[in-house]
């Protein structure tokens, strides 16, 4: 089955299930804690540095902060994803800018990451998805590389090797866009270097250790909790259907697991309205038999053992159903 008609297929069975004004109601933003999660992110990742640049690592507040800072990192670019590339709150060019900023802690272009993102929502688990590059984290070796510093490596190298191009014409703004994310980063570059003149901490513990030593653990679970899991013959399979908790929920602003494949069902649900659409979709997903995943040290096995392959039905899936299904195409 071809991907829209897949998704088309989800919405159906969802929207049928549920209703037209529950959907509404999902769909509601709240100015308030958009904006919050935007400008607080941002306040909060310079409260870290300075704590990082300032403390001392005898202190538990220290380490805290450390592992809170790489987590953050991740979690801005998420705050990107959901306020400005799907939902396009603020007028531009003010969030062609807020965006930039939200993403430069993770190195990430903005435009490139929309045109990116929002083919790997049109063309999920197929070929022509984005994100296929997973597919080659296929040994034991490899995943565990990148946990590692090698990530940055890989990003900016590994990315041209899977012919994957490394310029993309902006999907929304043109040069116009470009112009701006150009000024925005290299204004943020300056100021980060400026920073050393004020105190080196700030740069190098502040930022740069926990963005190159911690950041790719935490985007490695992301990965894990985003499409470690698909089914291509279950419409409604497009994830891992991982139960996220008081934990994983907040540490990717509810955009892992269970959150994410709501997201791919309907990606302009707002993050605060996650934990609802999960309460009203999750008994329809087990009923038409998504395997759902109570503990995230089973996947992480899977994950770094490499017994199975990215976008695969895990082996407790298959023994629950008595099957011993092939691999799928990715065709």
């Amino acid at each position: 089955m071809e991907k829209d008609h897949q998704l088309r297929a989800a919405r159906a069975l969802l929207a049928r299930e549920l209703g037209a004004e529950k959907l509404k109601r999902l769909h509601t933003q709240n100015t308030a804690l958009d904006l919050f999660s935007v400008f607080g992110s941002i306040a909060l990742f310079g409260v870290l540095a300075w704590e990082l640049a300032t403390g001392g690592v005898t202190d538990w507040l220290w380490w805290v902060s450390l592992f809170a800072q790489a987590d953050l990192i991740v979690v801005m670019s998420i705050v990107n994803h959901d306020v400005f590339v799907h939902r396009k709150r603020l007028p531009t060019p003010l969030r062609w800018v807020l965006s930039q900023v939200l993403n430069w802690p993770a190195q990430i272009r903005s435009s490139l990451f929309e045109s990116r993102h929002l083919t790997h929502h049109r063309e999920l688990a197929t070929e022509r998805d984005t994100e296929f590059y997973k597919r080659g984290l296929d040994s034991g070796l490899r995943r565990f590389l990148y946990i590692t510093p090698a990530l940055i490596v890989f990003r900016s190298v590994i990315y041209r090797e899977l012919d994957i191009p490394t310029h993309v014409r902006p999907a929304h703004g043109g040069d116009a866009r470009l112009r701006w994310e150009k000024g925005t980063r290299l204004a943020l570059w300056a100021v980060a270097l400026a920073t050393l003149a004020l105190d080196w901490r700030l740069l190098v513990f502040g930022y740069l250790l926990p963005f190159a030593f911690i950041t790719p653990a935490v985007n490695t679970i992301r990965i894990v909790l985003e499409h470690f899991d698909v089914d291509r013959g279950n419409p409604l399979w497009v994830g891992t259907f991982y139960r996220t908790g008081f934990i994983t929920r907040p540490m990717f602003l509810w955009s892992a697991g269970d959150c994410h494949m709501v997201h791919h069902y309907y990606a302009n649900i707002p993050f605060y309205r996650m934990p609802e659409a999960i309460r009203l979709m999750r008994p329809i997903l087990l009923r038409e038999g998504v395997y759902e995943h109570r503990s995230l040290i089973p996947l992480m096995a899977d994950w770094f053992s490499a017994t199975r392959g990215h976008w695969t039905v895990p082996a407790a899936a298959k023994a629950a159903r008595g099957g011993n299904e092939a691999e799928p195409t990715t065709a």
